[in-house]
Parts: C-alpha cells; sequence; structure tokens
C-alpha cells in the first residue's frame, strides 16, 4: 500500500498544496504528516476531510531559518527522524510547497520504484534568474524520461526500505535530498510529470 511521507513549515501554502492533491490521481492513502514548525495544526484537518487517514507527528521545534544552508542541518535531522516513521512498501514523498500534477501518481509508479517528476529550484530563480529543475547533476531540463543520480524530495517516488535504509552523513555539506537520493538506483525522471513550486510571489514552472 501507497505512503505519503509530508513534512510542512508552512501554512500558507496549505490550500493550494492540499487541492493540487486532491486533484490528483494519488489514491486515498495513509499521510505521515510531519509538522515540523508552529501554526501548521490545519494541514491534517484538510488532509483528513479529503478522505486520506492521517498519522500526525509534532517535533515541536519552532520556524526554522530562512536561508536554506542555515537549514541544512534541522533538514538533516528531520529526515533521520522521518527515517524511523515510514513503513515498507511504496512510498510517496511530497513537500509543502509543491503542487503536484494531476496525474502524478500513474506517471511515477509507470518509471518505479524510484522516480521523480520536475520541480523547479526556488532558490536558483529568485537570486540567479534560471530555472532550474532540482535533478542532480542537470543543469537544465530535458525531455522524455531518463535516469538522473539524485532529485529533490518534492515528488520523489521510493520505497520505505530505501528512504529508511539511506545513510546519511553527519558531516555531509550536501543538501539531505541529494544525498539520500544518490543512494536510490536505478532513479528516473519523467520530463513530462511537471510540478508547481509555490513562493509568495506566485508558482515557479519550468
Amino acid at each position: 500500500m501507497l505512503t505519503i511521507l509530508l513534512p510542512v513549515i508552512k501554512d500558507w501554502t496549505r490550500k493550494a498544496v492540499v487541492e493540487a492533491i486532491v486533484a490528483s490521481d494519488i489514491p486515498r492513502c495513509p499521510v505521515i504528516l510531519v509538522i515540523d514548525a508552529p501554526g501548521c495544526a490545519q494541514w491534517e484537518i484538510d488532509l483528513y476531510d479529503a478522505g486520506f487517514r492521517v498519522r500526525t507527528y509534532l517535533t515541536m521545534n519552532p520556524y526554522p531559518p530562512e536561508d536554506r544552508i542555515e537549514r541544512r542541518p534541522r533538514a538533516r535531522a528531520i529526515a533521520r527522524y522521518m527515517q524511523t516513521l515510514v513503513p515498507d512498501g511504496p512510498l510517496l514523498c511530497l513537500e509543502d510547497d509543491i503542487l503536484v500534477p494531476p496525474d502524478i501518481y500513474s506517471r511515477l509508479s509507470a518509471l518505479g520504484p524510484h522516480a521523480t517528476g520536475v520541480q523547479i529550484g526556488r532558490h536558483e530563480t529568485i537570486q540567479r534568474g534560471i530555472k532550474r529543475p532540482v535533478l542532480y547533476p542537470m543543469q537544465e531540463m530535458g525531455e522524455g524520461i531518463a535516469e538522473v543520480e539524485g532529485c529533490g524530495f518534492g515528488c520523489l517516488l521510493t520505497t520505505g526500505e530505501a528512504y529508511s535504509g539511506a545513510f546519511l552523513d553527519e558531516t555531509s555539506p550536501w543538501a539531505v535530498s541529494r544525498e539520500l537520493t544518490w543512494q536510490l538506483r536505478p532513479l528516473r525522471v519523467d520530463f513530462g510529470c511537471v510540478c508547481g513550486h509555490l513562493t509568495k510571489d506566485g508558482v515557479i514552472l519550468p
């Protein structure tokens, strides 16, 4: 059975993100909801009202730093914590600012067990004016299906066994998504599975 893993630190994205999930072909499956900042309790209610079976975990952490580099130790600690929560079987990792496309589950499950769609990096777009996919080591968009070395967590289909068994080095300088997903083989991207990336200024799309 599929399980969704969804850590949240933002509430202003909740309505749009939940609406996109509800409008997609993701089955009404268990959701592991990790509330990692204050003010996010409504996520549980909205997902439950949408028909998902929600298991909620509260970290009691304050809101994390805005700077993504400063957030890395916190993100690594949360990833290690979530590794203890996921069951075996298919696992769909989502993020609280990603708008999934309507056909996300059918597209990714056709590539599995390790597959991702395309999300665009928020920081690269804002800081450099470049719409760069969160795919490693790719620097630009492609077409069709391709194998990649790593990806973000925004729309990742993997397995609980692979996610929980990935080694996370406390001294690693990389983003935790890059380190963990480099251990998923083979990892394929469907460039037709396009996700929106919410920002305060709107939605970033390829």
